[in-house]
C-alpha cells in the first residue's frame, strides 16, 4: 500500500486488489498500517474492491489504519460498508473466506 492514498494512487491500488480477486482470492485484507493519509479518492477505492469483492463473492476488509484514516472512514461511514480491524489476528478470526456451494 502507498503511504498516502489519493487521486494519484487510488487508481493503481483498485487494480491491484480487483487482479487478487480475479485471480481467485475468497479472503482479501488490506493492510494499512503504513497509510498516513487517505481523501475521498482513496476511499472511492476501498468503495470499488469491496464492491468488487461482493460480486466475486470474496470477504474483504481494511487492517491496521492509522487514527487519521479510521476517523475518515467513520465519519464517512465506509466502517459500516466493509469491516474495518485492528490486527491482521483479529480479522482472521471472525472472517473466513466464502465457499463456493
Amino acid at each position: 500500500m502507498p503511504d498516502e492514498l489519493d487521486l494519484v494512487t487510488g487508481d493503481d491500488v483498485v487494480e491491484r486488489g480487483c487482479a487478487a480477486i480475479d485471480r481467485g482470492a475468497r479472503l482479501l485484507l488490506l493492510d494499512l498500517t503504513g497509510v498516513s493519509f487517505c481523501d475521498a479518492r482513496g476511499l472511492g477505492a476501498f468503495a470499488r474492491i469491496a464492491n468488487h469483492a461482493d460480486a466475486a463473492r470474496c470477504r474483504f476488509a481494511l487492517i491496521a489504519p492509522r487514527p487519521l484514516v479510521a476517523k475518515i472512514l467513520r465519519i464517512s461511514r465506509l466502517n459500516r460498508r466493509m469491516p474495518v480491524f485492528a490486527t491482521i489476528d483479529g480479522a482472521l478470526a471472525l472472517l473466513t473466506p466464502i465457499t463456493c456451494a
